[in-house]
């Protein structure tokens, strides 16, 4: 499986924000490695789920094609459907942690929406960020987060919270990423049966 990371992705522009009125074109036009979290968690979720890849040009333009990029990064509930039917997926949302776990270790992908509840910094973002949970034990889960470089987690509220020791593949209590999980928390991704 590829890892994927927008921070490589400057050079591909993502177009946002497209159903505010009053905003420049460059207001507008945006990055992968600024706007793309959740296309790079979408495009390894299908990957670790199906025999087929999908790149981020093409989630770009799945993307922009069904107006999930209306806000400053990608709307997770509109894209979702659009790329479960096109890739023969299940996709569904859930909001508990007991539910994220179960379905995890049944298999499913699931991308998970961070960001500090209160507006504070949060463990993976400043602001608002996707997150892929590949799989859990119960007790951490196993994570790619996407905008992952080798210094991400020196900052002193992170420290000791986030195992890297075998990155890209992160590993985190699943109570502290439940705690950074914002009002739409997981997105599951799941094999038809």
């Amino acid at each position: 499986m590829k890892y994927i990371n927008q921070l490589e992705y400057e050079h591909i522009p993502y177009h946002t924000r497209v159903k505010e009125e009053g905003l420049t074109g460059e207001e507008k036009l945006r990055s992968v490695r600024k706007s793309g979290c959740g296309l790079c968690c979408t495009c390894m979720a299908i990957e670790l789920l199906t025999d087929t890849s999908l790149d981020i040009e093409e989630c770009v333009r799945i993307s922009e094609e069904c107006v999930a990029n209306h806000s400053v990064g990608t709307d997770m509930t509109v894209l979702g459907p659009v790329i479960a039917e096109k890739f023969d997926v299940e996709y569904f949302n859930v909001q508990e942690l007991d539910e994220a776990i179960e379905l995890l270790r049944a298999g499913a992908q699931i991308i998970c929406h961070v960001g500090h509840p209160e507006g504070k910094p949060g463990l993976f973002t400043l602001g608002g960020h996707y997150i892929l949970l590949t799989a859990t034990d119960g007790k951490e889960f196993c994570i790619l987060d996407p905008s992952y470089r080798e210094d991400k987690f020196d900052l002193p509220e992170r420290v000791g919270k986030v195992d890297t020791s075998r990155a890209p593949y992160l590993y985190c209590d699943v109570n502290i990423v439940h705690g950074e999980t914002k009002k739409l928390k997981y997105h599951v991704f799941k094999r038809k049966r």
